[in-house]
Order: C-alpha cells, then sequence, then structure tokens
C-alpha cells in the first residue's frame, strides 16, 4: 500500500537523523532507502548497504527502530539489499561534497555483565597471541569461572580456525548476535558473521564492527572476556581502548629483541590511554628436546623495564592448531598463575 506524500515526507525527515555507521552522513543523503510501503499497520522500509556482507546492518536497523518509535510506528521490518555501482557512485560524489572528514567520536561502552576484560596485545604480530588467548580462555573455562573470547582481528581473524569450528551467528529474538559456544567458553568473530575470506575495510568500518561484536552479541554473565588484538597501533586496537572497558592489558613478547623493541613501544600506548599493563606473558621462551627432555632457553634481550614478566611459555608447534582442545600441563601451570595474579590485582 502506497503512502500519501505528507505521510513520506514525514517518513523521510524522522530517518534523515539516522546515521550510516561507517560513513557518519544520513542514510537519506546517501540514498540508502530504496523504498516505503505499508501493509496493514506495519511499516515495511527497504534499505541498500553500501558494502556487501556489511555486519553493522542490525546497527542500522537498531537506529531505524529507535527513530521511528517514538513517532507511533510501533511495527516496522527492514529488508536489506545492496548498491550497484553506479549507486555507489553517487554515494562518493555525496562523500566528496560533504565538510564531514572525521568519523564521529568513540562511544564509551560499559562493561555489560563481565567482571574482567582483558586485552591480549602485542604490537608486533607472528609471537602467537592468538593461541595464548585460547589457552588463557580454555584453562579459565577448566578452573570454573564463565569466560568468552572476542576476536579483534577483522582482517585476519584466527580464532575461529584455532577453535576448529565452521559456526556462523545468527541474531536473537533480542537482536543479538549468538556466539559460539565450545568447551565452556563463548566465542565471536567477524568470520563468524560474514562469508567473505578476506575483508579489506578502511579504518572507519574496523572500528565499527569491533564495537557492534562487543555491545550487540548476547555474552550473558562473565568472570573473564579475552580480547584478541590485532597487532600495530593502527585503529583495531585503538578502538577497542578506547571504546571497550578494558581492565588489564597482557602484553605477549617473544625472547628475539625486536619483540622486545616492539614490546616496549606497546607499553607507551598503554601509559598514554591509562590502561595498567598487567605484565607479560614470553612465548616460544625455550624448547624441550624430544630425545632427553632438556630445556634450552632461546637467546633473549633484557626485558622490558618496570613490567613484570608473568609467564614463560615453551615453543611447541602444535600450539597453533590444538590450543583450545588441550593444555600442556606445565603451559596450564604458568597460565594458571596469570589467571590467580589478574584476580588478585
Amino acid at each position: 500500500m502506497s503512502i500519501d506524500k505528507a505521510e513520506l515526507t514525514r517518513l523521510y525527515s524522522l530517518l534523515d537523523t539516522v546515521k550510516d555507521p561507517e560513513i557518519g552522513i544520513s542514510i537519506v543523503k546517501l540514498n540508502m532507502i530504496s523504498n516505503i510501503e505499508k501493509k496493514d499497520d506495519t511499516l515495511l522500509i527497504w534499505i541498500k548497504l553500501t558494502v556487501p556482507g556489511c555486519p553493522l546492518a542490525s546497527t542500522i536497523e537498531k537506529d531505524v527502530n529507535e527513530a521511528l518509535k517514538n513517532s507511533g510506528y510501533s511495527k516496522i521490518e527492514l529488508t536489506f539489499g545492496y548498491m550497484t555501482r553506479e549507486e555507489l557512485a553517487v554515494v562518493k560524489k555525496e562523500l566528496y561534497g560533504n565538510s564531514k572528514s572525521l568519523p564521529p567520536p568513540i562511544e564509551k561502552y560499559d562493561k555489560k555483565n563481565v567482571k574482567n576484560i582483558i586485552a591480549v596485545y602485542s604490537a608486533k604480530g607472528g609471537v602467537g597471541k592468538s593461541s595464548i588467548v585460547a589457552m588463557l580462555a580454555l584453562e579459565a573455562s577448566r578452573l570454573g569461572y564463565k569466560t568468552a573470547i572476542l576476536d579483534c582481528d577483522i582482517s585476519g581473524p584466527s580464532i575461529q580456525a584455532i577453535v576448529g569450528s565452521q559456526y556462523h551467528s545468527y541474531l536473537t529474538k533480542d537482536k543479538k548476535f549468538e556466539p559460539l559456544s565450545l568447551f565452556g567458553i563463548k566465542i565471536m568473530s567477524i568470520s563468524m558473521l560474514t562469508d567473505t575470506e578476506a575483508l579489506i575495510w578502511r579504518g572507519p568500518l574496523v572500528s565499527n564492527a569491533i564495537k557492534q561484536m562487543y555491545s550487540d552479541t548476547d555474552w550473558g554473565e562473565l568472570d573473564f572476556m579475552f580480547l584478541d588484538l590485532p597487532p600495530g597501533t593502527s585503529d583495531g586496537p585503538l578502538t577497542v581502548f578506547q571504546s571497550i572497558p578494558v581492565d588489564k592489558i597482557l602484553l605477549v613478547t617473544t625472547p628475539q629483541n625486536l619483540s622486545q623493541l616492539v614490546g616496549k613501544k606497546t607499553t607507551v600506548i598503554a601509559d598514554a590511554l591509562k590502561i595498567p599493563v598487567a605484565g607479560i606473558i614470553e612465548n616460544m621462551s625455550y624448547i624441550i628436546c624430544d630425545h632427553c627432555g632438556e630445556k634450552m632457553d632461546m637467546p633473549t634481550d633484557s626485558g622490558i623495564k618496570d613490567i613484570p614478566l608473568l609467564a614463560k611459555l615453551p615453543f611447541k608447534k602444535e600450539l597453533s592448531t590444538n590450543a583450545i582442545k588441550s593444555v600442556d600441563t606445565d603451559i596450564a601451570k604458568e597460565l594458571d598463575s596469570v589467571l590467580i595474579g589478574l584476580i588478585k590485582n
């Protein structure tokens, strides 16, 4: 059923307050609304997204409902499609002509029902950070703590591969993402929300995806949430530190001089953002000989001044593929002491 001109004008005026989460411009100005109709007492709205497989559709849906619910529209159904190349060209013209050059200020979220939010971080890649996140979560769950993992690496998520799952998330009745539950651990990753093998996204979209996974996932009550951060100092980790109420940072390094040097730079970031660094987990710290059982330490630098060394883990090639299934006894002891320290301090 068509809508009269006066009501249609009013609807577009209300929807003009809804902004694209990545671009920060009204969905009306971006020509994202392709049609509006009525069926009985239900308002039907068709919206064209700018990015195929965009994980932020639910954010737009929530904002549209909030914009209309106070104006008498209680029943709303949204249908999402995607823009053509020609339609995207029009969006680009709008962007070039718009004075807004920066994304909206980062919103600070609350802690929900999470007692301890721990960011596992290293500014250098390849140090085994994701495997350590998986093992920490498994040990926390084994000790009886309600535990979750949020994979904050949008361009290179690896947690789902480590746990060996093909799970694809879905929206609950409350419009929340349903996380994977495995070994008593709740897990969410961008790979569970899109079928795209490689996401090539710019900073604002990366930031919004991280924030939405945190805020719109049905986590329930948790004792620990471990954040698997991407390496580096770009939008991904900065978004986490500025928008998610991180309690402490666990810094992951290896004995090599380069890792130690980059680790020192990581502490500068933590200091600037006033987030305490609980300590260092030194990965690939030593090797156990398969034949004689002798422990051989790796050559190491002098460490990072004023940051306590919480654990030293061995180099084991099987950790990258088996981390969440079982934890070696010696490694478990090291990680248990880390968890106890996080709770006490």
